[in-house]
């Protein structure tokens, strides 16, 4: 079927990401709204290259303006659009087409660059077909908190919540669909609310609802994990792995980035989740080079990282982004001396996720299958599975897997899996 917007015609799409887990659910609620209308929607990557370019008459671009870093592959991803032969119809959406859409309508080939309220507007009520064998699921958006880094809490607007009903209709369809994991996203889903129904109130609703299931939770801000949801995260269905952004191992650090906790509390919450979970895996988010972070700084939160039980973090550079409070503080620190204390806090993250790993070698767990024989775990392990070649499997799929460590790589060799049963009949 073709399609017509703007009196262009078109028969395929291709949808490209750059970014976080809350861009990659918006795309797939594009790619949604795009198939039913419709137009056929080309596998948009494969070994970082756009698949089926001869097809492709329009290309949207949904951007990331976290970082400089992430604004410099969201214009490499749109030049490189722009360049193709025949030429595409080029949208550019996201983060950085509400921070720059003038900038990014001066370059040769944009066609349309949307606001985000456009694009919430497209997608709204859309369900989504994801491109991954786990299902993204974004429930929550916007965020009121504007910490001294962040830009994309001014983008992005204040919080908004997806109605339950709406969230339980999307949950079913894709259980329905045969993912057997589903994810919860939002920019800040710690603020998830509707009617008086908060995140913890939202996950008991889903986990009554029938199917073999599991549901995982996206980052989640500290301060705002209730009682309530720590009896939630507790349920068996929910995955043993928790991302809880720490940012700074200093409690003046975090004073000065608007952070609205201390490092003890931070550390007596990873206490309680694993008083209920004792298997999960807890990892972070980790800003160095923050304006006012002098040795010192760094080492406490070296310190803290080295003697803590979380399992890995992600570590950034910070990026001033102008507008945020913390951009009258300037950029003092010296680019050589944030990539050593990078370098430094990753090589260390790489020893703790190899330690994490080392405790459930010989453990049989429920994996779910994904593309090019690998695995991931409930607890975030991502296993090769050598098993699986030469066997029909369906990605999305659950399985238990044994684990085994050769060298520093994880192996997991099958014990049971049935991976093509009808999930909805």
């Amino acid at each position: 079927m073709r399609h017509c917007e703007g009196g262009k015609r078109y028969d395929t799409a291709a949808v490209i990401t750059v970014g976080c887990r809350l861009n990659q659910a918006e795309s797939d609620s594009l790619r949604g709204r795009l198939i039913r209308a419709g137009i056929a929607v080309s596998p948009y990557r494969l070994n970082g290259r756009l698949l089926d370019l001869s097809t492709v008459s329009r290309i949207y671009i949904n951007t990331c303006a976290v970082t400089r870093q992430a604004e410099r592959s969201s214009l490499a991803e749109i030049r490189r659009a722009c360049r193709l032969q025949p030429k595409p119809w080029v949208v550019v959406l996201g983060c950085f087409a509400e921070k720059a859409p003038e900038r990014l309508k001066r370059i040769a080939g944009v066609n349309e660059v949307w606001t985000n309220l456009k694009k919430q507007r497209l997608i709204a009520g859309q369900i989504p077909t994801p491109v991954r064998s786990r299902a993204l699921l974004k429930v929550q958006d916007g965020c009121d908190r504007h910490c001294g880094y962040c830009l994309v809490s001014y983008l992005r607007g204040k919080p908004v919540s997806l109605p339950a009903p709406q969230v339980v209709e999307q949950f079913q369809s894709l259980v329905c669909a045969g993912f057997q994991e589903i994810v919860l996203t939002g920019l800040n889903l710690g603020r998830y609310e509707h009617n008086g129904m908060d995140l913890a109130g939202l996950l008991n609703a889903l986990l009554k609802k029938p199917g073999d299931f599991r549901i995982r939770l996206s980052s989640l801000e500290p301060d705002l994990f209730t009682e309530r949801l720590l009896e939630m995260i507790a349920d068996s269905k929910v995955c043993a792995h928790f991302h809880i952004p720490l940012q700074s191992g200093d409690d003046r650090i975090l004073a000065l980035m608007g952070r609205r906790y201390t490092v003890k509390k931070y550390d007596h919450l990873i206490s309680q989740i694993l008083m209920s979970r004792p298997d999960v895996c807890i990892g972070a988010d980790v800003i160095v080079g923050f304006p006012g972070e002098d040795d010192e700084s760094f080492k406490r939160t070296m310190i803290y990282l080295s003697s803590s039980t979380l399992s890995y973090f992600h570590v950034f550079p910070y990026s001033l982004r102008l507008g945020t409070p913390a951009a009258q503080f300037g950029d003092p620190i010296p680019q050589g001396e944030k990539t050593e204390r990078v370098g430094i806090l990753r090589q260390l993250s790489q020893k703790k996720r190899l330690e994490f790993a080392r405790r459930f070698v010989g453990d049989v767990r429920q994996v779910i299958v994904e593309p090019n024989l690998k695995a991931l775990t409930d607890n975030y392990l991502r296993l090769s599975c050598p098993d699986l070649r030469g066997k029909e499997y369906q990605p999305g799929r659950m399985a238990e897997m044994k684990i085994e460590l050769a060298g520093d790589k994880l192996i997991g060799s099958c014990q049971r899996a049935n991976f093509m049963e009808e999930i909805c009949l």
